[in-house]
């Protein structure tokens, strides 16, 4: 092969390439304009489909419009001929001196008359442009309530893992800022879609029905041009809504994150890292949000700029009409046209141009209400948990009997967790768990209260599959007190009997004595009504902790999952809880996730968790006479060394 030949097919090579990757590159762009066009036309039927059980009050919205339209475009007639009339009036009295008269209000022919009937006209319009807001809020308060019901109720039916995976400031962005976003736009956006298109048509009628086509041609040649370029801005608008309203989910994300552990931030120095994050998304949201404002903004001036090109053409040629000459042609067309007819017809051709130059305004606010309500569908199309099944439902509580049977769960497919894990817990036992981290320990307790389902395998409370049982059911046998202690906003006494609403006065003191916590509250000057700050934090750890065990001790569970947490407190405090959770576990079946290995020494049964597999089992004094993990593990706690195979 000639060096010719070789380079000839290396250019050859090297333009397909060149092809290649530029048609590569049209195809995504035009398929991701084909998506998010196919997007923007689900989410429109969608939300459009949230309407229906309005469908009355719309329907009275939609009348309203019509006749406020109507009525819009009757007028200008009306104006035309009080002017004509005047100008009638004013030469006759100039070049014959009758006398000038306005008629009475019962003339049909008389200025007065009309200028009566115009009058009435404005107030409908007044009217039925009141029904129009009135009766469209009413509409999107309601839409925008049942939509925050529905994302209220989607919350609650979101599997644990959603919320693993979301933060909460994204989450709190969708269900107020987004929704926030689709309510202040909604009514606006859809009134003025509805009234202009309703306009449009209404004003081309009487523009051809004057018969002059010239300026009619006038008035709508520039409208495919702003069309189009509302159109080609409007999508590319849209994207940059979507990265706008994404980075403020970001920023509440980082805001709700940085004040909830403000403590730990100070604790490591790390305000300055904070800052610089803080800045960071605060330069994305700045960008975005200043782009997709700048697209909205560019579209004004060029639509206005477009609006008054088309209103000067048709003034001048109804001037060139009205002074009886067309350009230099020289050709006499006198009076053609009377000043009340051009007025007219300049109103028309506002009423034709304004709400052309209103809904392409409105396209960037109906772009980013879309981007809103894209995300909030997000949240409502996510995977829910899997439905209850009442095949099993208990009538009573159980005894208290656990079993694990082969059970068998990931987090991820490709990622293996527990596998083949068996286990039995008996009335009024205390089965301890303990392991490293990761060991699947918490994981347990999340299979059992059915935060997360199983892939194979079976769990029962007493005989009964808890897989055959609604949630509910099965979580009234359960009792939960963990590390992280939350109390709400509320008085003491609504923190200790949250989820049992008929407890007695004395049922929560006994509760709060069986706790060690009473003589604490009976010190505070308003007692029990003492109001707690957001997860309480007007008092101390121990004492929240505390709260949390009276809480436990008033619902009076079979059941109890328990999260050693008395690393944080004083020795007088620990002592204070151990004892209270001594008295919370007599009677019951408990799981214990023990850090502590020297507090689970009386288990009936402590289970050794390594890699989501039993590793062993049995009694503290049995499990140290094998000297096997466990014995490291306890061992480790006091030498203060890490053995190389826990690690």
């Amino acid at each position: 092969m000639s060096k010719s030949q070789s380079a000839a097919e290396k250019t050859i090579r090297t333009e397909d390439t060149y092809l290649e990757n530029k048609y590569s590159s049209y195809r995504k762009k035009r398929d991701d304009d084909e998506q998010q066009l196919s997007n923007a036309k689900g989410t429109t039927l969608r939300f459009f489909a949230l309407l229906r059980p309005y469908a009355f009050s719309v329907a009275i919205v939609c009348i309203a419009s019509i006749a406020y339209t109507l009525v819009n475009v009757i007028s200008p007639e009306y104006m035309a001929d009080i002017i004509d009339s005047i100008q009638l009036t004013i030469e006759n009295y100039a070049n014959y001196g009758t006398p000038i008269n306005f008629g009475s209000v019962t003339d049909k022919s008389s200025i007065t008359y009309q200028l009566t009937t115009l009058g009435v006209l404005y107030a409908m319009v007044g009217l039925f442009s009141f029904i129009q807001q009135y009766v469209g809020a009413g509409v999107t308060q309601k839409l925008v309530f049942n939509l925050r019901q529905q994302v209220n109720t989607k919350l609650s039916n979101l599997p644990l893992s959603y919320f693993d995976k979301n933060t909460k400031g994204e989450i709190i962005s969708k269900v107020v800022n987004d929704i926030d976003n689709v309510s202040s736009n909604l009514q606006n956006s859809f009134l003025t879609v509805l009234t202009g298109v309703i306009q449009v048509i209404g004003a081309l009628v009487m523009m051809l029905r004057t018969g002059n086509w010239m300026m009619t041609i006038a008035s709508v040649f520039l409208v495919p041009f702003s069309g189009t370029i509302a159109y080609k801005i409007s999508r590319i608008s849209k994207k940059w809504f979507t990265k706008y309203w994404n980075s403020m989910g970001a920023m509440n994300g980082h805001v709700e994150e940085m004040y909830t552990g403000h403590s730990i931030v100070r604790i490591f120095n790390h305000e300055e890292q904070s800052i610089d994050e803080f800045k960071t998304i605060n330069s994305n949201l700045k960008h975005n949000s200043f782009v997709a404002n700048m697209l909205a903004g560019i579209l004004n001036p060029i639509l206005t700029v477009c609006k008054n090109i088309n209103y000067v053409t048709v003034c001048i040629i109804g001037g060139c009409y009205y002074m009886g000459r067309w350009f230099n042609t020289g050709r006499v067309i006198t009076n053609t046209l009377g000043l009340g007819s051009i007025e007219a017809f300049l109103s028309y051709s506002s009423l034709f141009s304004t709400p052309i130059t209103n809904i392409s305004k409105m396209i960037n606010s109906i772009q980013s209400s879309l981007a809103s309500a894209e995300r909030v569908f997000e949240l409502l199309d996510a995977e829910e948990q899997s439905p209850d099944n009442t095949e099993n439902e208990p009538h009573s509580l159980s005894r208290g009997y656990v079993r694990f049977e082969n059970v068998s769960f990931r987090y991820k497919e490709d990622t293996p967790l527990i596998e083949n894990f068996s286990l039995s817990a008996e009335p009024g036992h205390l089965i301890a768990i303990v392991g490293p981290t990761g060991a699947g320990k918490t994981t347990i307790v999340n299979l059992l209260m059915r935060f997360y389902d199983i892939q194979s395998g079976h769990i029962y409370l007493d005989d009964t599959d808890i897989m055959t049982m609604s949630r509910n059911a099965l979580r009234e046998n359960f009792g939960m007190v963990l590390q992280d202690t939350w109390l709400f906003k509320g008085t003491i006494k609504e923190n200790i009997c949250y989820g049992v609403d008929d407890a007695t006065q004395e049922q929560i003191e006994e509760a709060a004595k069986s706790a060690n916590i009473h003589d604490y509250i009976m010190s505070l000057p308003k007692g029990y009504e003492t109001e707690l700050t957001e997860d309480g934090t007007n008092i101390s750890q121990g004492q929240r902790q505390l709260i949390t065990i009276a809480r436990a001790l008033l619902k009076n569970p079979k059941i109890l999952i328990l999260d050693e947490a008395t690393s944080s407190v004083d020795t007088r405090t620990e002592a204070l809880i151990q004892k209270a959770m001594k008295e919370l576990m007599k009677g019951r079946t408990s799981f214990v996730i023990a850090h502590r290995l020297s507090t689970i020494k009386h288990a009936d049964n402590i289970i050794v968790m390594r890699h989501g597999s039993i590793v062993e089992q049995g009694t503290h004094k049995e499990l140290l006479t094998k000297d096997g993990f466990y014995a490291k593990l306890y061992n480790s706690q006091f030498t203060g060394g890490i053995p190389e195979d826990i690690e």
